[in-house]
């Protein structure tokens, strides 16, 4: 009997080792940086191209990002800012259409969002404001062809 019990306790910790190593590896792999066209580091010779080969809106990574997508997300009306539970760095663009009433996201540079207290999911006829920026962290509804979409929350 006390070997069934140790035995059972055995396989119980390997299966609590695994799912703990499996949760850490998909931890990690959130802040990881996203190549933007290439994974070979540039040249010197290519060091003035970067701003105009890498996409700053890829960049997602912990690690403040290079001068040079810097530079480019400045370039696009973005701001690199720590997004997230995690915190990591992404190029976020301000609209200069924010505010405007909208009914689908095609109406505005980003989203068309719900700006009053979260309403059922389907309700038609909805008219929201167009985001002010292109972060999707937070709580938020969208209105899509003037129909409530479900309430998301992101961290």
């Amino acid at each position: 009997m006390i070997n069934d019990w140790s035995t059972s306790k055995q396989s119980f910790n390997g299966i609590v080792l695994i799912i703990l190593t499996m949760f850490m590896a998909f931890w990690l792999s959130a802040c990881s940086v996203t190549p933007a066209t290439s994974t070979a580091p540039p040249s010197s010779s290519d060091s003035a191209s970067l701003v105009e080969t890498a996409d700053p809106l890829t960049y997602q990574a912990c690690a403040y990002p290079p001068n040079e997508l810097v530079q480019g997300c400045n370039t696009k009306g973005g701001t690199f800012l720590q997004q997230g539970r995690l915190g990591c760095y992404q190029c976020v663009l301000s609209y200069t259409d924010a505010g405007k009433v909208c009914q689908d996201g095609s109406d505005c540079q980003g989203q068309c969002k719900n700006t009053g207290e979260f309403i059922d999911s389907h309700a038609n006829n909805q008219k929201g404001q167009c985001a002010s920026d292109s972060s999707v962290f937070g709580c938020y509804q969208t209105i899509e062809k003037g129909v409530a979409q479900p309430a998301i929350c992101v961290d």
